[in-house]
């Protein structure tokens, strides 16, 4: 049915639109329609008092930076708009929201479909772990609980199921990502009845998996079974991908962990060899020792595709990498030919098959910088890490305004994909600033909590609301000086006779050359000097602790981020690598040629004497600004390593 309105309005004329539909039938579709014409602003006060209780009762992060904290929440909401109840279907995320269109490159009139507007297999699973981050454990668990109820009889999780009921399976990454998702679950709620009640649907999912390795050689397959990110192009056609085998390498370890919480112990010593093997094979197979990087898939005749992909991320972020391997691979994410300044492609900006439009072959995703996000801040570089964050970030500035994008274009800042609201774009602002720049982990049924904070180096303060695990929360002030960092947690429990004091684990990130004299835990020594700066810092929270760490000395680069505008190109200065040698603190950038940049650096006690290839341009406190230049080239990008020397004591 089409019908055409057309509505004369003046300057100053208000219209308003109220659509109803339902597939419940006409008397609940004109009930839902009165609801809202006789009562829109109940409607309204409605959406106002939910979205206030989200950002009281979800973790939420405040920061010196404004942006940052503005940014963050529109995430928060824009994550939680795209969880929706189907009745007769049930509860969980779709993937995007756009206008329906035309169809996909056919003939048909229209589309039919509002953007991504479906349920999606692996959309939903990489976007639950951050609304597990987040701490709204109930939404994940009805997540699971569709994933479950769709389930095919063979233990398949599904790629796309419609809000009218038709589903279909043609994706292979759903299943393993399905396995991870339950496993994080028990991890941040410790609902072990919850896995013990389902573990015939994580069984099933299991044994499909190891159905489809057809050839025994340890890897779960594509062929035959679906695309598992990639659904078309160049990069098309492994037998198994590295994507794959790193979700399946990690959904072993998660089944593992289940399978030990509820008594299975032979099956989880099966399932953690298995993953170790998986892993090993990745480490090994997968690595192309020639150029330093890992092969994007492995065909069916044991040759491998030599694509050079930002798919390594995902085993970075699973923390699956040898760490020798893990600096020429971020060294290379870092780069100009990966990363555009709002984000990262899937393949360089020199790869004969980039495209800046193509879906898999050149536009930016926030997804992928997500990714490559994550397996910075997992691999200690917060700097480039940080970075990323904020590419995904900031695009609730431009275009769908408070929201961000599915995809853009890679050669010049504007979109390029059919969602200009998408689910897993706003969960990648919060996933790398949860388990990224505050170095979340939880265990519920350790009752321990995980905090690593790298905080960008020109923050002074942060304070973390609502970390949750099980059915307690925990809140975490940050407090910077030039020669102390201070922590005070406290204690909010959900339910009082549930309590056992939770264990924590705080390893702060040090700036680099930084020596720790002396750790405080509520007034007492905790440990005195020669305390290691990667030792943690282990205590049983009652109701409040503080811990105070005073350091000397140390020196950090202050992340670079870029605020592009639309139509913007992606050239920028980035940060490939920052060290202390024995000529200094070491700062490896790279830039265009013939294009000058500045940066800033932040020194603790002692401050800086020399800069080598660069200039100073100002000092105001413990912040330094350095000014460089990349002369004239041939090349499109230059590197140059910035040498900075710190005054020492005696002078």
């Amino acid at each position: 049915m089409e019908a055409l309105q057309e509505f004369n309005l003046k300057t100053d004329d208000n219209l308003d639109v109220m659509i109803a539909a339902s597939g419940e039938g006409l008397d609940k579709t004109m009930e839902y329609y009165r609801e809202v014409f006789e009562n829109p602003l109940g409607i309204y006060n409605q959406s106002l008092t939910k979205n206030i209780n989200l950002l009281t009762n979800q973790l939420t992060i405040t920061t010196p930076d404004s942006i940052f904290n503005t940014g963050y929440r529109w995430a928060m909401i824009g994550a939680d708009r795209f969880y929706v109840n189907t009745p007769g279907i049930g509860k969980s995320l779709v993937a995007g929201y756009q206008t329906t269109d035309k169809g996909w490159d056919g003939g048909h009139r229209v589309n039919g479909r509002p953007g991504y507007a479906w349920y999606f297999g692996r959309d939903g699973e990489w976007s639950g772990l951050a609304l597990l981050d987040e701490g709204d454990f109930d939404k994940v668990k009805n997540i699971l609980e569709t994933y479950q109820r769709f389930q095919d009889l063979n233990g398949k999780i599904y790629h796309e199921l419609t809000t009218s009921g038709v589903v279909h399976y043609d994706a292979a990454d759903a299943t393993p990502l399905y396995l991870i998702l339950a496993g994080r679950y028990l991890h941040y709620s410790g609902d072990v009845e919850f896995i013990r009640n389902n573990w015939d649907h994580i069984r099933k999912a299991l044994d499909f998996c190891f159905s489809t390795d057809t050839d025994g050689d340890h890897l779960i397959e594509n062929t035959l079974v679906g695309h598992g990110w990639e659904e078309g192009g160049g990069l098309f056609g492994t037998h198994s991908s590295l994507y794959l085998s790193s979700c399946w390498a990690e959904a072993l370890e998660q089944s593992a962990f289940m399978a030990k919480a509820i008594g299975m112990e032979k099956e989880a010593e099966k399932y953690a060899d298995e993953s170790k093997t998986v892993c090993n094979i990745i480490n090994t197979s997968f690595w192309n020792a020639d150029s330093s990087y890992f092969f994007h898939g492995k065909f069916k005749d044991s040759t491998f595709m030599n694509e050079v992909s930002i798919m390594p991320g995902i085993p970075l972020y699973f923390n699956q990498i040898e760490k020798d391997k893990t600096v020429p691979v971020l060294e290379r994410f870092a780069g100009n030919d990966f990363t555009a300044n709002w984000g990262t492609r899937m393949v360089e900006e020199k790869n004969p098959m980039f495209d800046a439009d193509g879906y898999h072959t050149g536009s930016v995703w926030p997804l992928f910088t997500g990714w490559t996000s994550l397996a910075e801040y997992r691999n200690g570089r917060p700097v480039q890490g940080y970075s990323h964050l904020m590419n995904n970030l900031l695009g609730y500035q431009n275009w769908g305004l408070g929201f961000v994008d599915e995809v853009l274009n890679g050669s010049e800042y504007k979109p390029s994909g059919v969602c200009r609201h998408q689910c897993w774009s706003e969960t990648m602002v919060l996933q790398p600033a949860i388990e990224g720049m505050l170095g979340l982990n939880v265990d519920a049924l350790a009752n321990r909590i995980d905090l690593s904070p790298d905080f960008p180096a020109n923050w002074d303060k942060v304070s973390v609301q609502n970390i949750r695990m099980g059915n307690q929360r925990i809140a975490m002030d940050y407090h910077k000086e030039k020669d102390k960092i201070s922590f005070r947690f406290s204690l909010q429990p959900v339910a009082e006779d549930t309590i056992r004091k939770p264990l924590i684990s705080l390893l702060p990130n040090y700036p680099v050359g930084c020596s720790v004299s002396r750790v405080m835990l509520n007034g007492k020594i905790y440990a005195l000097e020669g305390i290691n700066t990667s030792q943690q810092i282990l205590f049983a929270l009652k109701d409040t602790a503080t811990v105070e760490i005073v350091q000397k000395g140390g020196i950090a680069v202050v992340p670079v981020v870029a605020n592009p505008k639309p139509g913007d190109r992606p050239e920028g200065l980035r940060v490939i690598s920052d060290k202390m040698n024995d000529q200094g603190y070491a700062v490896t950038l790279q830039g265009m040629s013939g294009q000058s940049y500045d940066f800033q650096v932040w020194t603790g006690e002692n401050d800086i004497s020399s800069v080598e290839n660069a200039v100073i341009v100002s000092r105001q406190g413990n912040l330094t600004t350095i000014h460089i230049d990349f002369p004239p080239a041939d090349r499109k990008y230059a590197l140059k390593v910035v040498t900075i020397k710190q005054k020492t004591d005696d002078k």
